[in-house]
């Protein structure tokens, strides 16, 4: 697994909690604090592959992610569908005898306390503990992690700050193949979510 800082240009900056969007008018936030309920049912995107045990373990993610023992909230993703690469990275390439199967997809995250996502220090702590978490989880599966921000104005507060952009991409010889590579993803998430968790509260964030 690779991972690096997300580079590219930022998308606009959007409302939390945002209403629609551009890319998919019938897409809308649904808040999965207070409705986790909701998790398996709204994420369009994830429903045609529900029956791969990664996506139940995205659902999992997501539900820990919002759930009462973390600091965090989720406020999009998203899940291409697969395709052949024919421009896989070399690196990834030669793991495989032929242009391999490519699942694409994003998840954003935030503080839930969100004073947090208008200071660039908790900004920061964040970005750079989830590269540095990552990197130290580096097993030999294809996948690929870009790590970024992502401009937010919360209307909450009414402030402007950032949220945490991950993207990612996941390699395999077929279909299955490649979502093995997005399960391992997740669980590398979830763990490394669990970890700094942990961490604020030892360290009073």
């Amino acid at each position: 697994m690779i991972v690096q800082q997300d580079t590219s240009d930022n998308p606009p900056l959007r409302e939390h909690p945002w209403s629609d969007a551009a890319s998919g008018p019938n897409s809308r936030y649904c808040d999965f604090v207070s409705h986790p309920e909701q998790i398996p049912l709204a994420l369009e995107d994830f429903k045609p592959f529900a029956h791969y045990e990664a996506i139940q373990t995205f659902y999992a993610l997501l539900t820990w992610l919002n759930g009462p023992h973390s600091p965090f909230e989720t406020n999009d993703c998203g899940l291409l569908p697969p395709r052949t690469d024919h421009s896989t990275p070399g690196i990834v390439r030669v793991l495989f005898d032929a242009d391999p199967t490519v699942f694409h997809g994003r998840l954003t995250v935030l503080y839930r306390n969100l004073i947090f996502n208008s200071s660039q220090r908790h900004i920061n702590w964040l970005n750079q503990n989830v590269q540095n978490a990552l990197r130290d989880r580096v097993p030999h599966f294809a996948a690929v992690i870009f790590v970024g921000q992502w401009p937010h104005w919360f209307v909450a507060t009414d402030r402007p700050g950032q949220v945490l952009s991950l993207r990612f991409w996941a390699w395999g010889g077929d279909q299955a193949g490649a979502m093995q590579s997005l399960e391992n993803i997740f669980v590398n998430l979830q763990a490394l979510f669990e970890g700094l968790a942990a961490a604020m509260r030892l360290q009073d964030i």
